[in-house]
Parts: structure tokens; sequence; C-alpha cells
């Protein structure tokens, strides 16, 4: 290119060509600039791909966790509207075993090796996947309920994906565990743009292998996570280039965890990350020019931002200082905007339209009135609240520094936060923060969070947290409980820490003692006792009707549950159980005993004890009349024996014990097996195998009743026949097999008038008195076998 334009140069001070030449250059660069662009156009192209896992319930002696499923969903909205994910490529796994989540990857990994495939080697092309799990951990590795993934397992089958680059966040209580397994150390970011070739895998955690990852019920999700997400959608976006790499997401992430936790009970947590790639390029993780719409922050806003949608939901939190703009990426609709600064409070509406970027400066927030709490200087300046927990100090400073007061109407409101107590004859409300009671005939209400005593004949309601009892002749309501409500219903919107008592109980989130009531229903109980309870997770039921997920101890006349330890009933019903005692047992799998008249399981693991036992495949050998099981002995046999009768014998349950039924009838003596006697045998017995399945030995005791004469009458003559048989069965081929054997006979006296059975060439012994006789003999017997044995 020098060459030429130097010839160019020289060509215009030689030959004065001067208009020449300058075509000449004119065409030459624009020549260049098309072969740049020809040699740029191959993009490599990004398939990305999320997988994303909540499991909020960690197994027995864990608290059960209340955001996992939202934090995943967080995740996976935020990279389907700004990191080029499309929705079929999001896979959503929620409360999976360990089976399941295996399944679940191993599926993506065929979608994964397809995607290879159909674009054929050497395609300039890269498949990228973002695991991300949100739930319970420790030192061991993820807590799918009981079970155990280890972090060696899970990072393997991370590792082991045919993806270009693995990307793994977890979050969860000793996460950091995962970045230690090969002594990881921090890079510069790695999910890169379309000009990278980087490849490996990186793993980012929301702690340290020895810290507790913590959930807050302000931000409705967990520390980390809310973190990450709100850097991911352009506050972590320092360049200002309009993207979010990882390296500046997780620095985001970072800084606003280890701040929001620092005074938390759990103490300061700290994300890690390892990662192991190689290539050039840079972490792209989010791009808000891809978004439909988009919030642009002028550089004069300085404060602490929180950004709820039309439903109210905290959809990012930041704090912004002033002299630089910053840009946000959210769906299109309507969003209110809280700026907070020292002592000063100020909210925005805005609206965000599809392929539109609206700006929001310091002049369209307006000032809303700080809490009369702190105007009157009940708040001291020096005082601190864990997590921002304004709701806390506010009660927290009436009731150490309120002036306590009283008042009475018919109808008594307050629209300032108050301590004392307030008397209505028909009705009280309070709009602001309370500390005291409230008493009235009719109705109580009380907006914000309160401390206290609710009393009326007719409606208690609670718009947000009470903390303390709510009594009503008729129904209660309460966003959330801490204490007790007691009235012919009772309604807690979200969670009831303590108890409720009345005819209808309902805690739509976390009961965690007690529902004493006709109906109660929540979403994770501790204790439910009425006629009909009904939960997602419970630890102890007691009623006529008993259903949950989860359930520790079922106690009633019908009990059904997906997990569960222990139901006693006269029904159990379960997906997963591992005691069950009653008059039917039915799980698909059964871990542990069932106990009852009928059992049924399609996977045991323990014993079943019943008069009737169905087992699909079974680990431990039934005990009962019947026991019919999958994995073990069903077969039919037909033969004939010394007694010239044909007989038809089922056994039912394993190798090692099952149960026979036979039924038999002698032919004619003299008549070539043309015709039967008027006479039968049917009976019951146990027996053993030795060899299990297929050729082998078996051991039988058969207690027959000998029947006279065809007949099911009361009068039928009968006497007893005691069998011990000593068989073996050789395997024709597969269900099919030829059944030979000795037997030893012995025929006693029942309600006939002479001993029968007896050989048919009569070699036999007779003994006994008159009253009391006695026949043995031995015996054989020989025929076909069927089925599986």
């Amino acid at each position: 290119m020098k060459k030429i334009l130097s010839k160019i140069l020289f060509c215009d001070f030689l030959s004065g060509s001067a208009i020449f030449c300058l075509v000449c250059l004119v065409a030459i660069l624009a020549a260049a600039s098309n072969a740049h662009a020809t040699a740029n156009s191959g993009e490599i192209a990004i398939n990305r791909y999320v997988f994303a896992v909540s499991a909020n319930n960690g197994g027995k002696g864990r608290p059960v966790l209340r955001y996992a499923e939202s934090d995943a969903r967080a995740f996976a909205n935020v990279l389907s509207q700004m990191g080029g994910v499309p929705k079929q490529n999001v896979y959503r796994v929620t409360e999976p075993s360990v089976a399941t989540l295996q399944s679940q990857l191993d599926a993506l990994d065929k979608k994964l090796q397809a995607s290879k495939s159909a674009k054929g080697a050497g395609a300039d092309s890269r498949e990228e996947v973002l695991v991300y799990y949100s739930g319970h951990a420790d030192e061991k590795g993820l807590r799918l309920g009981e079970e155990i993934y280890s972090w060696k397992e899970f990072r393997k089958r991370v590792d082991a994906l045919n993806a270009d680059v693995k990307i793994a966040v977890i979050d969860a209580c000793g996460s950091g565990a995962i970045t230690r397994a090969k002594g990881g150390v921090a890079v510069p970011a790695f999910m890169v743009d379309k000009s990278s070739d980087m490849k490996g895998y990186a793993f980012i955690t929301s702690s340290t292998q020895d810290e507790s990852s913590q959930e807050s019920d302000k931000l409705k999700g967990s520390f980390f996570t809310h973190s990450l997400v709100s850097g991911l959608r352009g506050a972590g976006d320092v360049s200002g280039d309009g993207k979010v790499t990882l390296s500046e997401a997780y620095q985001f992430a970072f800084n606003e965890t280890l701040q929001k936790t620092e005074a938390t009970m759990g103490g300061a947590q700290h994300p890690s990350r390892d990662m192991n790639l190689a290539g050039t390029g840079d972490v792209v993780m989010t791009d808000l020019r891809s978004t439909s719409a988009g919030l642009d922050l002028d550089e004069d806003v300085d404060g602490h931002l929180f950004i709820r949608d039309e439903k109210g939901e905290l959809v990012a939190e930041l704090y912004k200082k002033s002299g630089r703009a910053m840009s946000l990426g959210f769906p299109a609709g309507k969003y209110s905007v809280r700026l907070e600064r020292p002592a000063e409070y100020k909210d925005a509406s805005i609206t965000l339209y599809d392929n539109n970027r609206a700006r929001l400066g310091k002049k369209q927030f307006t000032a809303v009135a700080v809490e009369k709490t702190a105007l009157r200087g009940e708040i001291k300046s020096e005082r601190s609240c864990a997590n921002g927990d304004t709701a806390k100090c506010s009660l927290d400073s009436l009731d150490r520094n309120g002036v306590s007061r009283t008042t009475f109407g018919f109808y008594d409101r307050d629209k300032d936060p108050r301590k004392g107590v307030q008397l209505g004859l028909f009705a009280t409300k309070t709009k602001n923060y309370m500390v005291g009671s409230q008493v009235s005939l009719f109705v109580n209400s009380a907006d914000k969070d309160m401390r206290g005593l609710q009393v009326t004949g007719l409606l208690n309601i609670a718009n947000e947290n009470i903390d303390g009892a709510q009594i009503s002749g008729t129904v209660n309501y309460a966003e959330s409980v801490d204490g007790l409500q007691l009235s012919y219903i009772n309604w807690a919107s979200e969670k009831s820490e303590a108890a409720q008592i009345g005819f209808v109980n309902a805690a739509l989130d976390t009961m965690r003692y007690l529902q004493l009531g006709f109906v109660n229903a929540s979403e994770y109980s501790g204790t439910h006792v009425g006629f009909v309870n009904a939960s997602v997770g419970s630890k102890v039921q007691v009623g006529f009707v008993d259903a949950a997920k989860n359930a520790d101890v079922q106690v009633g006349f019908v009990n059904v549950a997906k997990d569960n330890d222990v139901q006693v009933g006269f029904t159990n019903v379960a997906v997963n159980s591992r005691v069950g005692v009653g008059f039917v047992n039915v799980s698909a799998w059964e871990g542990g005993t069932q106990v009852g008249y009928v059992n049924v399981a399609t996977k045991s693991k323990g014993r079943q004890v019943g008069f009737v036992n169905v087992c699909g495949q079974c680990e431990k050998t039934p005990v009962g009349f019947i026991s019919v099981v999958g994995n073990g002995v069903w077969s039919a046999t037909t033969s004939l024996n010394e007694m010239g009768a044909l007989d038809l014998s089922l056994h039912l349950g394993t190798a090692y014990f099952y149960t026979a039924f036979q039924v038999a009838r002698p032919f004619e003596k003299g008549n070539g097996f043309k015709h039967f006697e008027d006479r039968y045998e049917s009976g019951y017995g146990i027996g053993t195998q030795f060899g299990k399945y297929g050729n082998h030995f078996e051991l039988e005791y058969m207690l027959l009743n000998a029947h006279e004469a065809v007949s099911f009458s009361d009068d039928t003559n009968e006497n007893y026949h005691h069998r011990l048989r000593l068989g073996f069965v050789h395997k024709l081929f597969p269900g099919v097999g030829l059944a030979v054997g000795g037997t030893l006979n012995v025929v006693t006296l029942g309600y006939a008038d002479k001993l029968w059975p007896k050989p048919w060439n009569n070699y036999h012994d007779d003994f006994g008195s008159e009253k009391h006789k006695g026949r043995f003999w031995p015996g054989f017997y020989s025929g076909i076998t069927v089925g599986r044995f």
C-alpha cells in the first residue's frame, strides 16, 4: 500500500497530472476498504445456552429457602433479554433430584452435540453454556433434598459439556469449594464477543468455601444474584461502551454483595471465581443495545436507586455517583424509581417503550415525605440498620424513643407513626408504622408494619407485617405474621412465624410453627393439626386428610405426599416414602418400610410387610400372604404327580421367600387320563429357591385341603394334606422350564369319613387310631414351569 501511494505521489510531482493521481488514490483506498470489510465479514456465530437450576429444599434440618426459583428466573431472564440467548436455549430445572439434574444435563449435551454436528467440522461458530444454580450446598456438594451432588462430580459434568465455553455461576453456601478443586486463580473476564476465539471453562461462586450465602426478604432474592443481575442490566458497565463484560459484572456483584452482607447475621460474603481459558478477546455478558427498551440515567443523578416494575418487584438496585451517565436495559413497561440519599427520598415514574431509550434526570424526581420518625429525631444519626431495614429501624425507634399516646373515636384514623393504643367504637386505621394496640368492635387496619395487638369482633387487617397477635371473631388477614392469629379464618399472604388457630388457617408462604383448625393450608409449615391439612413442605401433619409435597410426619385417615419420612393412617400415598403404616400404603419409591394390609411400591429399597404386597422392583423380600414382585418370582407350574392328579401351582415373591397357591384334581384310575374324579385339592404354602433365578432347586411346604367332592357347600367332606417338596427346575429357554422332584406326604383325617388322598399304587402307610387316622408316603412329580423363576 505504501509503495503504491509513493508511486502515485511521485507520479503527481513528475507529471503534474494531479487529477489523474487523485482518481487513482481514491480507487485504491476504496479497494483496500472493501478488502478489509470482506476479511472481517466472517464473524464467529455464537450460540448461547442458559441452564438455570433452583432448589429451595435442602433436606431435613435445613431451612427451606424462599427465593431460589425467582433468582434462577431473574438470571435466565436478563441473559435472554440482553445476553443473546434465544428462548428455546433456556433450560429451567426446579427442585430436581440428582438423577433428574443429570438427565437434564444429558439432554442439553445432546442438543449441543447435534448443533455442532449440523454445522460440520471447521464451521466458524462456537457453543457457549451458562450453568446457574441457586439453592443449598455445603463442603460436600449441592444439596438436592436429601441427596448430595458432589462438587467433584458436578464440576466434572459441567467440564464435559460439548461446548467451547462453559460458565457455571453457583449461588449457594460454601460454593467456593468448587473453585478450589483445581486451585484456580482470578484472571480477566472470559465470555467473549464475536471477535474472539476463547475456549475453556470458568466457575463463579457467591461465597468462599467456609461462608454462608444469604438471601433477603427485602430484596426477595439472594444478595449475590440480585447484585449480579443489576450489574448485567447495565449498572456494572464501568467503561460506558454499552456492554457489560463478566469482569465488570463480577466486580460489581462482589462489591455490592460484600457491602450488603457486612452487617448481617450471616456475616460478610465474598464471591470468588476460578477460570481456565485460552485464547484472545474480551468477555461480553450483556449488550445494552440488544434490549427492546432502555433507561439512561443522566450525570446529575446521585444516590441509591431502587427500580421496580409494574408488579412492585425490585428488578434492579444500584448506587450511582454523579458525574457519569449510566445506561440500563429492561423490557418495555412501566417502572417506578426510588432515589435515596441521607435524609432524602425522591420518586420518579417512567414508561419504557420498544425500540426507544428513555432519559431520567435529577429534575424528574419528586421529593416524598421522609418518615416522621426521622423528622422527629427519633432515629439517631449514628444508628445503623442491617440490610437497610428501615421498617425495623422505625419500629425500634418508636418502641425506644416514641411517646406513648391513646386515642379514641368512632372511626379512629392516624396517618403518622405512633406508639400506644388506638381505640375505635366501629373501626381503627393507621397508615404508618405502629407499636401498640388497635381495639374496635368491627375492623382494625394497619397499612404498614405493626408491632403489638389487634382485637376486634369482625376483621383485622395488617397489609404488611405484624409482630404480635391478631384476635377477631371472624377474619384475620396479614401479609406476614410474627406471632399469633386467632379467629374463625386466619390468612397470611406470605409467612407466619408462630401460630394460626381457627376454623380455616392459610399461610401462602411459610408457616413456621403451628396451624390448628378444621382446614390448614400453607406453602411450608411446622405443624398442622386439623381435619384437612395441605402444604408444599411440612414437618408434622395430624388430621383426617393430610396432603403435602414434602412431609416429615403425617398422621391421618388419608395421607398424601410427594416426599415423606413417616406416614401413619388408613390410606397412605407418596411418591417417595421412607415409612408407611396403614391399611393401604402406596408409593412410587419406598426407601424404608411399608406395614399394612395392602402395600404397593413401584420401587422399594426397604421391606414390605402385609397381606398383599405389590412391588415393581424390590431390593428386599416382601413378607405377606400375596407378594407380587416385578423383579422376583412369578411363575405357574402344571405337573402330574404320584396320585395321578393334575395340579396347577402359582409362585409369587422372591427367590429367598415365595408363597405358593395350588389346585389339583386326580384322574379316574383305568380310564387313560380321560376323566377326572369328583375330588380335588387346594391349598397354600411357602418356599425358597437355591440358585436364585433360572436353573434352581426349590424347597416348599404346602398345606392342602383334600375335598371328597367338587362342592363349595359348608358340608363338604375334607382331609388335610401336608406336603414337603424338594424339586429342581431346569430352564429350557427364557420363560419356560422343566420341573421335577420328590415329595413327602402326610394326610390326616379331617371332616371326611375316610382317609383320602393316596398314591395310585397304594404304597402308603396308615397310622393312628380310629378317630385320629393318618397316612404317609413318598411321592414325585414332573411338569412344565412358565414365567419368571
